[in-house]
C-alpha cells in the first residue's frame, strides 16, 4: 500500500444513505476579517471541511460583519452497499474503501478505529464494510433513506457527533490526529447509472437487440437449472420485476418460490472463518448456492438469507431507532436489491419470538413489498422495492407470488451437485457475454411500461366470458388473484421483449406459460399426494397387523 492519504484527498464512495438524519451544520464558507493592530480588513474562504478559518496573527474574524456567509450541509450515516456483487463494485484507487484501507480503518472486530456502534448500522452485521458521514452541501439536499448514490467529494477525518468524545475533550475539539471518524464532504452526488455498471457497451435498441439477449439469458438460465426451460423463463421474469406504484397501486412485484432442491446436510454450520467473512449471510447448500452464486454474476446487488434458526434468532430484520440512534435491519437494503433465501437448511427447533418477527418482516415485504421502520412512538411503514427468490425442498413456509415445481432434470442436477460437487455445472459465460446479460437486465428492467387500453379490455372480456363458461360447465372458475398474476406474468414477458406497452402476444405468451406451470404443480402435487396416501395406508396396515397379533 503506498502512503497513507492526507485530508484533502478526493475520494469517491458509492454507497447507501442508512441513516439521514444526523442533522444539519453551519460552516462559515466566507469570513471579514480584521487586522486588529491596522484595521485593515480582509475576506477568506472555506468550503468542503469541518476546520475552522486559519488565521495568522493579529487577524481575527469579524462576526458583526454583513460579508459574512454561512453555508449549510446536510449530514447523513452512508455504508458501502449491501450485497453489491464484486463486479458492480467500483475499480478505482479513489474510493473510500480503498482510502479507508489505506488508513486501517474499517468496521472489523477489533480495530482501533472508533466506529462506535457501525456494527449495529449496517444491515448484514458482521460483515466488513466502509462508512462515512457524508456532508451535502445546500442547495444539494441529502438523500433519503436506504437510497443508492454515487458520491465524489473531499475526505476528511472529523469527529461523530453521536459518539462520545475523550474524557477531558470536547466533540468539537477532535479534530487532526485523534479524529477517527471518516467524513466525505459531497462535492457531487447522483444516482448509479446503468452505464456506471456496464461501461463499454453500445446502447440496446428496441426489437432484434432485446430478442438476441433475451434468448442469450433464456439459454444460461436454462442450462444453470439442468434444461428447465420453464423455471429458467420464470427466473428470468423474476429478475426483471421491479415494483411501481400505478395510481396509488403497487405492480410488478413477482415473488418466486422454486419448489425442488434438495435438503442441507444436517451438519452443515458454517464455519468461524464463513461467519467472520460473511456474518452468516451465504448459502451453504452446494445446491442453492449453485443457484445463488449464477444470480451474483449477473445483478448488481444480491444478499443471501439461509434460513437458518441460529440466524433468525440472533438478528433483526426490521430498522429500529427506539434507542434514538437508527440500527439496521436485514432488510434495510437498497432499491431492487436481489434476495436469495434459503429454506432447505431449515432443520428443527425452536423458533424464538425474534425469529417469528423476522419471517413475519420477510412476509411483508413479499406481500406488500414494505419494511416497517420502528421508531419510540409508532412503527412506520416505508416502501421497499425487493425481488425475492426461496428456494426450497417442499413448498415454502412463506407465501409467494408464484410457485414452480422444478422438473426432474433440474433436481437430478441438482442431488448431484449436492452430493458429489459441481463436476457437471454449465461452463460460466465468457466476460463479453456477462455484460451484456447485465446490461440486458439492467435496461430492460427500467424501462417505462403501460397497458394499452384496448388491451386491457380484451383481458377483461375474456376473463368475464371464461368464468361464464366455467360456471356452466361446473368447473373451478379464475380467481382474480390468478387474473392478476396472469397480468404480472404478461407484463414481465413484454419488458423481457423491450415492449413499452402489453401486446396481445406477450398476453397470450404469459397464459401459454401459466397453463404449463400449474400443470407441473398439479401432476407434482398429484403425485406428493399418492405417495402421502400410499404412506398412510401402508401405516393404517401395519397398526392393523400389530394390532391382530397382540389379540391373539
Amino acid at each position: 500500500m503506498g502512503p497513507k492519504p492526507r485530508p484533502g484527498t478526493l475520494a469517491r464512495f458509492r454507497c447507501m444513505v442508512q441513516d439521514p438524519s444526523y442533522g444539519e451544520e453551519l460552516h462559515l464558507s466566507v469570513a471579514q476579517l480584521v487586522n486588529a493592530a491596522t484595521g485593515e480588513t480582509r475576506q477568506k474562504f472555506s468550503q468542503y471541511t469541518d476546520s475552522g478559518h486559519v488565521l495568522d496573527d493579529d487577524w481575527e474574524v469579524d462576526y458583526a460583519s454583513a460579508s459574512n456567509r454561512f453555508i449549510e450541509k446536510e449530514v447523513a450515516y452512508c455504508v458501502s452497499v449491501p450485497g453489491q456483487t464484486k463486479w458492480a463494485q467500483m475499480d478505482t484507487g479513489s474510493s473510500l474503501e480503498n482510502v479507508l484501507e489505506a488508513l486501517d480503518i474499517s468496521s472489523a472486530a477489533g480495530s482501533e478505529a472508533r466506529f462506535a456502534g457501525s456494527a449495529d448500522k449496517y444491515p448484514l452485521s458482521g460483515q466488513r464494510h466502509a462508512a462515512a458521514l457524508v456532508k451535502f452541501y445546500a442547495p444539494s439536499t441529502a438523500p433519503k433513506v436506504s437510497e443508492v448514490v454515487d458520491v465524489v467529494g473531499v475526505f476528511e477525518l472529523g469527529y461523530n457527533p453521536r459518539e462520545e468524545p475523550r474524557q477531558g475533550q470536547d466533540a468539537a475539539e477532535e479534530t487532526g490526529e485523534d479524529a477517527r471518524w471518516p467524513c466525505l464532504h459531497s462535492i457531487f452526488h447522483g444516482p448509479v447509472s446503468i452505464d456506471s455498471l456496464v461501461s463499454g457497451l453500445p446502447g440496446i435498441s428496441a426489437g432484434n437487440d432485446y430478442l438476441d439477449r433475451r434468448s442469450m439469458c433464456l439459454a444460461h438460465l436454462t442450462a444453470v437449472l439442468g434444461g428447465d426451460g420453464l423455471a429458467a423463463h420464470y427466473l428470468l421474469l423474476h429478475l426483471l420485476s421491479s415494483t411501481a406504484v400505478v395510481q396509488g397501486t403497487k405492480v410488478g412485484k413477482f415473488s418466486l418460490n422454486l419448489i425442488g432442491f434438495p435438503a442441507a446436510a444436517a451438519s452443515g454450520q458454517q464455519t468461524a472463518d464463513t461467519d467472520r467473512d460473511t456474518g452468516g449471510f451465504c448459502l451453504e447448500n452446494p445446491a442453492t448456492k449453485h443457484v445463488g452464486d449464477a444470480l451474483d454474476q449477473l445483478v448488481p446487488r444480491c444478499v443471501e438469507i439461509p434460513f437458518e434458526l441460529r440466524l433468525l434468532n440472533n438478528t433483526s430484520f426490521l430498522p429500529n431507532a427506539e434507542s434514538g440512534d437508527l440500527r439496521a435491519g436485514v432488510l434495510q437494503l437498497a432499491p431492487n436489491t436481489q434476495i436469495v433465501c434459503d429454506e432447505t437448511c431449515l432443520q428443527e427447533g425452536t423458533l424464538g419470538e425474534r425469529g417469528v418477527r423476522n419471517l413475519h418482516a420477510l412476509q411483508t415485504a413479499i406481500l406488500e413489498q414494505a419494511v416497517t421502520y420502528i421508531y419510540p412512538y409508532q412503527p412506520i411503514e416505508m416502501a421497499a422495492n425487493l425481488r425475492i427468490l426461496v428456494l426450497s425442498t417442499g413448498k415454502s413456509i412463506l407465501h409467494n407470488d408464484c410457485d414452480l415445481y422444478l422438473a426432474d432434470s433440474a433436481v437430478q442436477l441438482l442431488q448431484k451437485i449436492n452430493s458429489d460437487g459441481p463436476a457437471d455445472e454449465p461452463k460460466p459465460l465468457d466476460p463479453m457475454h456477462n455484460e451484456q446479460l447485465r446490461q440486458y437486465l439492467e435496461t430492460a428492467r427500467h424501462l417505462d411500461f403501460s397497458v394499452p387500453k384496448e388491451v386491457s379490455d380484451r383481458i377483461s372480456e375474456e376473463y368475464a366470458e371464461t368464468r361464464r363458461k366455467a360456471h356452466e360447465s361446473n368447473e373451478k372458475m379464475v380467481s382474480q388473484a390468478e387474473l392478476a398474476l396472469a397480468v404480472t406474468v404478461a407484463r414481465l414477458v413484454s419488458v423481457s421483449k423491450g415492449e413499452a406497452e402489453l401486446s396481445w402476444d406477450s398476453w397470450s405468451e404469459a397464459c401459454a406459460l401459466e397453463a404449463r406451470r400449474n400443470e407441473r404443480n398439479g401432476h407434482f402435487l398429484a403425485k406428493i399426494k399418492a405417495a402421502t396416501d400410499a404412506a398412510q395406508k401402508q401405516k393404517t396396515g401395519e397398526a392393523a397387523d400389530s394390532q391382530t397379533k397382540s389379540q391373539d
